[in-house]
């Protein structure tokens, strides 16, 4: 169980929220942030982790499956940021620029474990007709924020840009899921 909240923020105030999210996983050495990426290519991966002060722990090709080529981004891959070091920006990485925002995904998560577990249904979220597995390894009804907050994620966040009204142009509406499972956070 979850609790969803919506808002819309102002596209020049776009970084407060992971700003402010940083700050709160820099207090706690128990917890780490993530950010779920998609990129055309490795390079981009290595430039941006680079850049921002990140790690790449895990990245996914599709160019060589067989649907691969539908895709304009088929490079996937879990960076993990060290909140505790003043050269970290994870908002600057997820903000680099609209797409990458609008394609991305932050996650926090206590669980030492959580990259290798979040590697399945992470990539079967971005390309179910891809996925190369078991009939047993392939998840039924799939809703990623219900599955990740069924492996131990603390908090997902995402924005997006749909039905904006007139007056609202130039604002995110930003999604934040907050585990309510876990009583002891709080």
């Amino acid at each position: 169980m979850y609790s969803k909240y919506m808002f819309w923020r102002r596209m020049p105030d776009e970084k407060n929220m992971l700003t402010a999210l940083r700050h709160q996983v820099a207090q706690d050495a128990s917890l780490h942030f993530y950010i779920f990426f998609n990129f055309e290519t490795l390079q981009k991966f290595s430039d941006m982790t680079r850049q921002y002060g990140g790690a790449l722990l895990w990245h996914w090709d599709f160019t060589d499956t067989p649907l691969g080529f539908l895709f304009r981004k088929p490079i996937i891959g879990l960076v993990e940021f060290d909140c505790s070091d003043p050269k970290s920006d994870p908002a600057g990485a997820f903000f680099h620029s609209l797409n990458t925002a609008l394609g991305s995904r932050v996650m926090v998560s206590d669980d030492p474990t959580f990259p290798d577990k979040a590697k399945p249904l992470l990539t079967y979220d971005y390309s179910p007709a891809t996925f190369i597995g078991t009939d047993e390894e392939r998840p039924g009804p799939f809703y990623i924020t219900d599955e990740l907050m069924n492996i131990g994620v603390l908090l997902t966040y995402k924005v997006e840009i749909y039905d904006q009204p007139d007056d609202k142009e130039d604002y995110w509406i930003e999604f934040l899921c907050v585990n309510d499972s876990r009583d002891d956070l709080y």
